[in-house]
């Protein structure tokens, strides 16, 4: 059984769902064809622990029933891996009933763990998400998936 791994370092301390927010995004959210920036529009501030993610939980916010998600570390298996995933989207889906999840991967290690865990989440049913469509910072890779 492979192992998914990935060590990410974010260069600011991300305190808040105001704060990830702005490291992600630094020009806002769109949303309905408008920028939406600040913790106003931010309806929960996520913090996500699993087998897996270790010291480093995954954070993350809500803007419009979309949930994102700063994935910035995993150590573990396969199996391990996909039930983190499994659990993440039962969180979004039944709990905060948001129709989409939308995970950003720091783009700042070029390791081969990196590459696995991008893979790791297109083999979980993931897609690249264009960065036309939420305009993230450069330092960031998104991946989504949509319930609808």
């Amino acid at each position: 059984m492979s192992s998914v791994g990935s060590d990410y370092r974010i260069h600011r301390p991300i305190l808040s769902a105001g704060d990830l927010m702005r490291e992600l995004f630094p020009h806002g959210v769109p949303s309905q064809g408008v920028l939406k920036s600040g913790a106003a529009h931010i309806s929960a501030d996520i913090v996500f622990t699993a087998v897996g993610c270790g010291s480093s939980p995954w954070r993350g916010f809500i803007v419009d029933d979309v949930l994102f998600v700063l994935a910035d570390g995993f150590h573990g298996n396969d199996r391990e891996f996909r039930a983190a995933v499994m659990a993440l989207m039962d969180l979004a889906e039944e709990v905060l009933n948001c129709f989409s999840v939308i995970v950003a991967l720091p783009k700042n290690n070029s390791a081969p763990e990196a590459v696995s865990l991008v893979r790791a989440f297109l083999y979980s049913g993931f897609e690249l998400v264009s960065p036309l469509l939420y305009q993230p910072s450069p330092e960031y890779l998104l991946v989504g998936f949509d319930a609808m």
